[in-house]
């Protein structure tokens, strides 16, 4: 966490000392404090780093990363300038019937709503999905196992494109909510094949 401060931070202040305004500023510095995880992990591998504890700092380090892009998606659009309409011919804008629960929100309730359905996921899967895969567990349903774990995939990316966010992002914060079942070892075993 403080890396991706001290990072966004200094970059926020270089951008400004450049003569960048201050929202935009900040952006840049958020952008440009995190990393790519496929391309370190990847290095991290072929150098036969990923066992040390170099690697295992640099991969807890790309996790937080990971980890952080949520807040900052949800912080970004307190930072956006208003949108210029550009009318058609007769003054008249066109509107695209469109799927999206932030549409039409002021940057604030964009930052809420995206904030409350983030939070609505963990707490779903905190207190939703374990009862309902000890059910699974129970009835001896393993096919369920697999049924169930890509309705949740499906779903939070789903909820994640509704907000304005990556549906990428939903897959990564659904793995995280089925990585905390205690039936992971079981949804691990089912989906290997």
């Amino acid at each position: 966490g403080l890396q991706i401060a001290v990072t966004a931070g200094a970059t926020m202040a270089a951008c400004m000392y450049i003569g960048i305004d201050a929202k935009s500023s900040a952006a840049i510095g958020l952008i440009l404090a995190l990393s790519s995880t496929a391309i370190v992990l990847q290095t991290l591998t072929e150098k036969g780093l990923m066992r040390t504890a170099g690697g295992r700092n640099a991969f807890s380090v790309l996790l937080t990363q990971d980890i952080a892009v949520i807040p900052t998606l949800a912080f970004l659009p307190l930072l956006a300038v208003a949108a210029v309409s550009h009318g058609g011919p007769d003054g008249d804008t066109a509107h695209q019937a469109s799927m999206s629960l932030v549409e039409g929100l002021p940057g604030w309730g964009v930052t809420l709503v995206t904030l409350g359905a983030v939070a609505a996921v963990i707490l779903v899967g905190i207190y939703l999905t374990r009862p309902v895969f000890r059910f699974i567990h129970a009835a001896r349903l393993r096919e369920m196992y697999t049924a169930l774990a890509l309705m949740i995939v499906v779903g939070i990316a789903f909820l994640m494109s509704l907000v304005g966010l990556s549906p990428a992002l939903g897959t990564f914060l659904a793995g995280v909510v089925l990585a905390n079942s205690e039936f992971r070892h079981e949804l691990e075993s089912d989906l290997e094949p």
